[in-house]
C-alpha cells in the first residue's frame, strides 16, 4: 500500500514538472512565432542559417490593462543582425504606442544575420515595457531569447527557407528549467526511497 502511494506520488510529480513554461503573467501574454511557426511555452528556435539568409519573427502581445507599450529586438550588440523590415530599423531601437485594456498588438520584424557572427551562434531578443499612462511608472518589463541562431560562413543566393537544426526537432522541449526539474524530481524518488525502505 504505501508503495502504491510512493508510486503516485511520484507520477504526479513528474507531470508536474514537464508541463510547460507558460508565457502569460498578469499583466500580459506574448505568442512568440519563427517563420510564421508558433513556438509554445520556454521552447526556442535554433535555426542554422547563412550569412544573409532572411526569416520571420512575430510576436503577438495582448495586454490585460491599457498602458504605453515599447518593444525592440536586441542581441548582443546592435549590429549583429540587419533587420530588412518592420516596425524598426535596427536593434535597439524601440517602437512605442498605446495599447487598450485586452487588446492584442503584433510586432512582426523579417531579420538576416550577417557576418558579425559568421563560424558562430548569437541570439536574438525581444525586450518589452508597460508603462503606465498616468503615473508614467514602470509595469513591468522583461526580455527573452525569441531565436538562437548559428550563422554558417556560407552566403545566401536564394529563396530556399530557413531550416531548422537537428537539436530542435520533433516535440523536444528546449525549456532551460527542464534539467533542473527532472534532478529535483530524482533526488525527491531517492529521498522517499531511502525512508520507505529505513521503515
Amino acid at each position: 500500500m504505501k508503495l502504491k502511494s510512493v508510486v503516485v506520488c511520484a507520477i504526479c510529480l513528474l507531470l508536474l514538472f514537464s508541463l510547460p513554461a507558460s508565457s502569460e503573467s498578469s499583466n500580459l501574454k506574448i505568442d512568440v512565432y519563427y517563420n510564421d511557426q508558433l513556438y509554445p511555452g520556454a521552447s526556442t528556435p535554433k535555426p542554422v542559417l547563412r550569412i544573409g539568409e532572411p526569416f520571420s519573427l512575430k510576436f503577438e502581445v495582448t495586454c490585460y490593462k491599457k498602458n504605453s507599450l515599447s518593444a525592440m529586438l536586441t542581441s548582443i550588440g546592435n549590429s549583429d543582425f540587419d533587420i530588412i523590415e518592420g516596425p524598426t530599423s535596427s536593434l535597439g531601437s524601440a517602437t512605442h504606442g498605446t495599447i487598450e485594456e485586452n487588446e492584442t498588438r503584433f510586432f512582426e520584424w523579417t531579420v538576416a544575420p550577417n557576418e558579425e557572427w559568421a563560424g558562430g551562434s548569437a541570439p536574438i531578443n525581444f525586450y518589452y515595457q508597460m508603462i503606465d499612462l498616468d503615473t508614467r511608472k514602470t509595469i513591468t518589463r522583461g526580455e527573452f531569447t525569441a531565436a538562437y541562431v548559428t550563422i554558417s560562413e556560407e552566403y545566401y543566393d536564394g529563396p530556399e527557407s530557413a531550416t531548422e537544426s537537428t537539436s530542435n526537432s520533433g516535440n523536444e522541449s528546449n525549456s532551460p528549467s527542464t534539467p533542473a526539474f527532472t534532478a529535483l524530481y530524482a533526488v525527491f524518488v531517492l529521498t522517499v526511497v531511502a525512508i520507505y525502505k529505513r521503515k
